[in-house]
């Protein structure tokens, strides 16, 4: 049957939501970045607030805190600190400063390094700014000998305008709790306030952390001074505080000497199980690994901040509870905790800080385990986090993370998504300080305001460099994209906004496959090929449809006329026409959400009253094996019914498959297809009997060891290790690659050491020939030793070639040796070498170059006349298949070792040897004197014999001699 020629207008419907499903986020422009620029060595940015002000207009800000700036006029100090106000203009030096604290009493203050602007928060649109210097000092008798000062710390209040109210309680800086109290950095001599300071969230109060009181403990006081909400019936204005207001106990602050409580403060309500307010505070040296503490007030009648709970730090020196953050990650209206562990490490590990990420679960925070997210090593990730709001706009809340030391201390900030499941563990984007030459680059966080008014919050970053930088947040289009078949044009309205570029492609896969496309486009560009047709469209904005048209037609004669046609329809953003803007920024392109798969397929016609073919076919097969020079097929015998497939003597394999329509739909143009895995590969002709060949050979077969014994760390070249060794492993097939069934192997069995875990062979190298360049695993067993220098090719080659000769062995001698190889029972520890012989079609060599570890058998072997060292290697199929194996593919290789004649010398004779040759002295002695005794050696004479034997044998001489004698003399 052939199809008529048809046409089919394509109508797709292309939907602009601004009401955004999930995308992997990455809308924070980096091509359009504000920056702000300080004084230098003013630390501007050290902390940042974003500020939306009401009255008397309504406009965002940017604050910033600039510690370490310049004394005003009024000031007597030189450095004080200060806040800076920065609209958010595409200009980098229109920063101007604050106004107030333009005072100074230098009789009861001192505000030298008072570092005002540590820190500043928002309340929120049309609230107030807090900003603290937790250096200020009072003085005590001034200019006299008991003078002292106290660090007590103090902070301002200012209104949304920036200015002090005169006529408001909270306005101006008598926000100095610490004054006046007992003195003494035991109690509140060294308090600090304002190291820390927020708004809670309601509007209702303000909350400080001082550090320093109670010998560094620390503390966290909650107050409220408005007299709008006494008005309104609430009293319980506090203040509440950790020690208690009344009663100034440091026993009851919950945390031991010297851990800073009140270092990092947050708040929210639903944390716990009362859902009411909780102030969650970072305690980053308590118990020498820190600690987060959450507190709310003990009762009514009480003017205490009573712990609830409290999250350990579990890394030791870890500053767990440097900065903190509240924030609902999974939208499940409990507020989660994000804890920030800067100087978190882990031996085994290439860490450099960390962040808990704590998902609420309903109040219940023993049950919790948080999730640990890693920085790279020396980063300091995690000096800084904060929430930033729901920044791609998928119902869940967001966070950053300050690393301002990764880079080399170019510094990045991570940016991780909230999701129904808590948090997205892998960053949705990295910012990095190097490209905006920065130093410290995250040092200081904000965000969770939209600052140019596209409905996204943007972000802003802090560095020691005295430089901000704020990022704004892309709108993100997310396109449905609805595929019709109408007979009929839509109209669509001209106005736009975005301009989306699309694509149809039709068979994308077919034509992979070298096959013709069954379509044609017919109303395609000039550009376009047969099978494409691209063109522009136009949105005008969100949930406004719009549709364009395309008309394809069949090829004649096609023959599949089952398979559907799929249509791959893809889109991207290729501009926005301008409109008039809301601010001088620059426009933001937006990111297109382009996740989701775009296909068509053409509804068939034919088989049966549903058009859709239902065939029956089922599928029989066997595998058999070849008869030799016949055309019998027996199958394989099978085991656990898989057929068994022997590499080693089979010659062929023959697959049987039988196919059978059982009362179905006729299956038009059937065909077979055999998909064969890696481990089987087609052929037309009868192969040769598989047979894979190991030869392995060392060079030379005979070593000796001797001199004298070095350690391993007094070891500088190869050579001093001892006797060189070439093992040479060549690997020969006779059959089919071995690539075609699966990833071979050679596994050497090592012997790497003995018992007593001393070194034998040490490898020093492996080289391939006829191979690509293998990997062989472990790489740590190659070269362990990185202080040791290999040897020069002509180095090796005159020692190979010169021999040491040892001392002479004697018939009872051989007797003494030992046998050193892999296994049980055996003096050797192995290591299993693997080595992947990739590209293996006909043979390839493996050598093996090594050191016979000289000092080893002098310690242990040298009373041994030679010893046998054993190395065994074999080929492993790891096949998917598991019924496929290799058979008699091993070998194996020996090397004698003998001692120099020198060693041997030392080595001593064997003590029974010695025992032996006494006893047989001794016996030789005996017998001897037996002998003796028998022929009467030791028998004496009698007195007289002796006299007159003594007799006869004396000479006399004569006068008449003697006179003769003289004579002739």
């Amino acid at each position: 049957m052939v199809l008529p020629r048809r046409y089919f207008p394509i109508h797709v419907a292309l939907i602009c939501l601004l009401e955004w499903t999930h995308i992997s986020g990455f809308n924070l422009d980096t091509l359009n970045v504000l920056r702000k620029d300080g004084e230098p060595g003013s630390l501007f940015g050290f902390s940042l607030a974003m500020h939306r002000q009401l009255n008397p207009s309504d406009k965002t800000i940017l604050l910033i805190g600039a510690p370490r700036a310049k004394a005003l006029a009024n000031q007597r100090a030189n450095i004080t600190g200060g806040l800076y106000s920065c609209d958010i203009t595409t200009e980098s030096d229109d920063c101007d400063r604050i106004d107030f604290d333009n005072e100074e009493d230098v009789r009861v203050e001192n505000k030298e390094n008072q570092w005002m602007g540590v820190t500043v928060n928002s309340q929120g649109p049309g609230g107030k700014i807090v900003t603290c210097a937790h250096r200020y000092q009072r003085r005590l008798f001034v200019d006299t000998a008991q003078e002292s000062r106290d660090i007590t710390g103090r902070c301002y209040i200012l209104s949304q305008d920036l200015t002090i109210d005169a006529s408001s309680d909270e306005d101006g800086g008598n926000w100095r709790f610490c004054e006046g109290r007992a003195r003494g950095h035991e109690r509140f001599g060294s308090c600090q306030q304002g190291l820390a300071a927020t708004f809670t969230k309601d509007y209702h109060y303000v909350v400080f952390g001082a550090p320093g009181a109670y010998n560094w403990k620390g503390i966290v006081r909650v107050e409220q001074k408005n007299n709008t909400l006494l008005e309104r019936g609430f009293y319980d204005d506090g203040p509440y505080e950790v020690g208690d207001e009344n009663l100034l106990d440091p026993d009851l602050v919950p945390v031991p000497a010297n851990s800073y409580l009140g270092f990092s403060i947050d708040s929210g309500h639903s944390i716990t199980k009362g859902r009411g307010l909780t102030i969650v505070s970072g305690a980053p040296r308590a118990n020498h690994c820190g600690a987060v503490v959450l507190l709310r007030k003990e009762n009514e009648a009480s003017a205490r901040l009573s712990p609830e709970y409290i999250l350990e730090g579990p890394g030791l020196a870890s500053s767990f509870g440097y900065d903190v953050a509240v924030v609902d990650l999974n939208g499940d209206g409990w507020q989660d905790i994000v804890v920030g562990a800067p100087q978190f490490f882990m031996k085994e590990g290439d860490f450099g800080g960390a962040v808990y990420v704590y998902i609420n679960q309903a109040g219940k925070w023993d049950k919790i385990t948080p999730i640990r997210l890693n920085g790279t090593k020396d980063s300091m990730f995690g000096l800084a986090v904060e929430n930033i709001g729901d920044i791609n706009q998928d119902s869940y809340q967001d966070i950053a993370v300050g690393a301002p030391y990764a880079d080399a201390g170019a510094g990045k900030v991570y940016i991780y998504h909230g999701s129904a499941n808590g948090i997205n563990t892998k960053p949705a984007q990295i910012l990095e300080g190097m490209p905006n030459n920065i130093r410290l680059f995250g040092y200081s966080l904000a965000g969770n305001m939209d600052l140019d008014k596209n409905s996204y919050p943007d972000i802003a970053i802090g560095s020691l460099s005295d430089t901000v930088l704020v990022y704004r947040a892309r709108p993100i289009i997310s396109i449905k994209k609805d595929i019709c078949f109408l007979l009929t044009q839509l109209n669509y309205n001209p106005f736009v906004v975005y301009t989306i570029r699309y694509a149809f492609e039709g068979e994308a896969d077919r034509r992979k496959q070298g096959l013709p496309s069954r379509i044609l486009f017919l109303n395609k560009s000039r550009t376009d090929q047969d099978f494409q047709s691209t063109g522009t469209l136009d949105l005008r904005g969100q949930n406004k449809r719009a549709c364009i048209k395309t008309k394809i037609k069949l090829q004649d004669n096609i023959r599949d006329k089952l398979r559907g046609i799929p249509i791959e329809v893809s889109l991207g953003i290729q501009g926005t026409k301008r409109q008039k803007r809301q601010n001088a920024l620059p426009q933001l392109v937006p990111i297109l959400d382009n996740s989701q798969p775009s296909k068509v397929n053409f509804l068939k016609e034919g088989c049966g009253n549903d058009h859709i073919c239902q065939s029956n076919l089922q599928l029989e097969y066997r595998f058999c094996s070849k008869e030799l020079n016949q055309d019998i097929f027996p199958p394989l015998p099978m085991e656990n019914g898989l057929p068994v497939i022997s590499l080693s003597d089979q010659k062929d394999i023959a697959l049987e498959v039988t196919v059978k329509n059982r009362n179905g739909d006729d299956a038009h143009e059937a065909k077979l297809v055999g998909m064969f895995p890696n481990a089987l590969s087609y052929s037309g002709f009868r192969s040769q009997k598989m047979t894979v060949i190991i030869t392995l050979v060392a060079r030379p077969s005979q070593v000796y060891f001797g001199g004298d014994v070095k350690g391993e760390s007094a070891i500088k070249t190869e050579e001093e290790i001892g006797s060189l060794i070439d093992y040479e492993f060549k690997i020969i097939n006779l059959g089919k690659p071995l690539k075609s069934f699966g990833t071979a192997s050679l596994d050497i069995q090592w012997p790497k050491e003995n018992v007593d875990g001393k070194w034998l062979l040490y490898l020093v190298k492996i080289s391939t020939t006829g191979l690509e360049e293998i990997p062989c695993s472990p790489e740590t067993e190659i070269n362990s030793l990185k202080h040791v220098q290999e040897s020069s090719t002509s180095r090796k080659k005159r020692e190979v070639g010169g021999k040491k000769s040892g001392g002479n062995i004697t018939l009872l001698d051989q007797k003494k040796h030992k046998i050193l190889m892999c296994g049980n029972g055996y003096d050797a520890r192995c290591v299993v070498i693997k080595c992947p012989l990739q590209g293996l079609d006909s043979s390839a060599v493996i050598a093996l170059r090594c050191r016979l570890w000289n000092a080893t058998f002098l310690e242990n072997y040298a009373s041994f006349n030679y010893l046998d060292i054993i190395v065994k290697a074999s080929i492993s199929l790891d096949a998917p298949a598991k019924n496929m194996v290799l058979r008699n593919a091993e070998t194996q290789v020996r090397v004698t070792v003998f001692p120099e004649k020198a060693v041997t010398q030392y080595g001593g004779v064997p003590w029974w040897i010695i025992v032996v040759a006494v006893l047989a002295g001794i016996l030789m002695l005996a017998l001897l004197v037996f002998l003796l005794w028998k022929c009467g050696f030791f028998k004496r004479a009698p007195q007289d014999q002796y006299d007159a034997a003594y007799h006869k044998a004396q000479i006399h001489v004569q006068a008449s001699d003697k006179e003769k004698l003289t004579t002739e003399a």
